[in-house]
């Protein structure tokens, strides 16, 4: 009985120590799961964003994209994706360092965000590609209106550790559809627009049109047939005559490469050197055109020379320059009857190489043409600073010229700049008499077009030369 009325006694006791214990033990384990929610959400937001910049990553973008398109919100009218990528970047890594890169992709982020708040979400994809996502189904003047703000914020230089910079970009626009289930879809078609856009000098944007996926699959194909088009043959050179302008006599040939290929036919050079560029096959078709050159000019009765247009991407193979030297000795063609052509984006890379390069090539006899000169960057830093011994004025110029006196005074500008830096000059694209006569008046050293002759067949150049120079005006015929 004693026993009993203890227990009734404690029972209080024991039941308050019982739920004490199990509320601190409740407490403890809401606490804990508090803990591990808050831990997630920090993750998951930690992997939503770009550790660079502080932006959205693609992981946030193909989130949103998702929410966007999903069927239960009911979404109404287009959504538009900006894909904008830098111009240059990569240069700004190789000359100024992966530290200025960083600082420029920083920056640029916050010259974004400044911009473009309230108006947009701002993604960095990776690399220099950045994403801004226009929400609540922008009418296409109100996308041109964001482009043009995003273009503006590259007006002034990045003030980088290292110095200023100047840059720009392009932009691919493309609007989310009702089909859409995922951000590759849309990528896709910004990506099209953005790839047209940067074939556009300066800064510039383009709107998706279906035309690009046509596009792009034709030269999905061009890259896949590539692949064998060398081993297979298919490749041969036609060659352009280049005349004294004073004495219309055939000074040399321009090299230029041909893709017969076994379904289309033939395929002109710029439907596929940017494919080869792409794939690293300008490497060994470059060479392959350098030996043949070399080969077939020694063939022809000297001085004639032979001009041969090389990519940048050939002189990052150190083995270069001592490949064109080779093929010279083979050939058995003097080093003064080969010219070697560059373009401005040559000197995108890394400048003591091309300069080492370009000098080592002039030492040994080889004449270096800057070709398309007018276009581009047309730096006169760079005729000062690399060994040239010709410029080549663009063809757009010759067509432009006699109509526009702006265009004009463009051309005698840059002869003048031949003059000053003593290198000579031909010019480009000539097909009437009217322009000839006009840049002889001017000074031009030599002259290259239709009016002279078309491209001809290497078994055509030996009866071109045995021609007398005042027959050759007559072969475009």
């Amino acid at each position: 009985m004693a026993s009993t009325s203890v227990c009734v006694l404690l029972m209080p006791a024991v039941c308050g120590a019982l739920f004490y214990a199990w509320g601190r033990s409740r407490c403890r384990l809401l606490s804990e799961l508090a803990l591990r929610q808050r831990t997630e959400e920090q993750l998951m937001q930690v992997a939503h964003l770009d550790r660079l910049t502080g932006l959205p990553n693609r992981f946030a973008l193909e989130r949103d994209i998702r929410l966007l398109v999903s069927e239960d919100q009911g979404v109404v009218g287009r959504n538009a994706l900006l894909l904008l990528d830098l111009d240059r970047f990569k240069f700004v890594n190789d000359t100024m360092g992966h530290d200025a890169g960083d600082q420029l992709l920083v920056a640029l982020g916050h010259r974004l965000k400044r911009a473009l708040s309230g108006m947009a979400k701002i993604y960095r994809l990776g690399g220099d590609e950045f994403v801004i996502l226009v929400a609540g189904a922008p009418s296409n003047g109100k996308a041109e209106d964001i482009c043009a703000t995003i273009l503006s914020i590259f007006s002034e230089p990045f003030q980088l550790l290292a110095g200023q910079f100047w840059t720009g970009c392009s932009v691919g626009v493309a609007f989310l559809e009702r089909d859409d289930r995922s951000m590759s879809t849309v990528l896709k078609r910004a990506d099209l627009a953005l790839y047209k856009a940067k074939e556009i000098p300066g800064n510039s944007h383009l709107f998706y049109q279906p035309e690009m996926a046509v596009e792009a699959f034709v030269k999905s194909e061009i890259e896949h047939d590539l692949g064998r088009a060398l081993e297979e043959g298919q490749f041969y050179l036609e060659y352009q005559p280049i005349v004294g302008i004073e004495s219309r006599a055939i000074r040399s040939f321009e090299a230029l490469i041909r893709w017969n290929h076994p379904v289309k036919g033939i395929i002109q050079p710029d439907l596929f050197i940017a494919a080869a560029e792409k794939t690293g096959l300008i490497l060994p078709i470059g060479n392959w055109v350098v030996k043949t050159a070399c080969t077939e000019a020694a063939r022809w009765p000297a001085p004639t020379g032979v001009a041969v247009n090389v990519a940048g991407d050939q002189f990052k193979d150190r083995a270069f320059v001592n490949f064109i030297k080779t093929c010279l000795d083979e050939a058995g063609l003097a080093p003064g009857r080969l010219t070697i052509e560059v373009t401005e984006s040559i000197f995108s890379i890394d400048p003591q190489i091309i300069c080492e390069s370009l000098a080592d090539l002039r030492a040994y006899g080889v004449r270096i043409a800057l070709d398309d000169f007018g276009i581009g960057f047309s730096s006169i830093n760079n005729l000062r600073r690399f060994p040239l011994d010709q410029l080549k004025i663009d063809r757009s110029f010759t067509h432009a010229m006699l109509g526009n006196q702006r265009d004009a005074d463009l051309v005698d500008i840059i002869l003048q700049l031949g003059h000053t830096f003593q290198v000579a000059t031909t010019i480009e694209g000539i097909e009437t008499e009217g322009q000839l006569e006009f840049v002889r008046a001017l000074g031009a050293s030599e002259a290259q077009g239709f009016l002279i002759s078309r491209p001809v067949s290497a078994r055509d150049v030996l009866g071109i030369l045995s021609r007398e120079p005042a027959q050759t005006g007559s072969l475009s015929a």
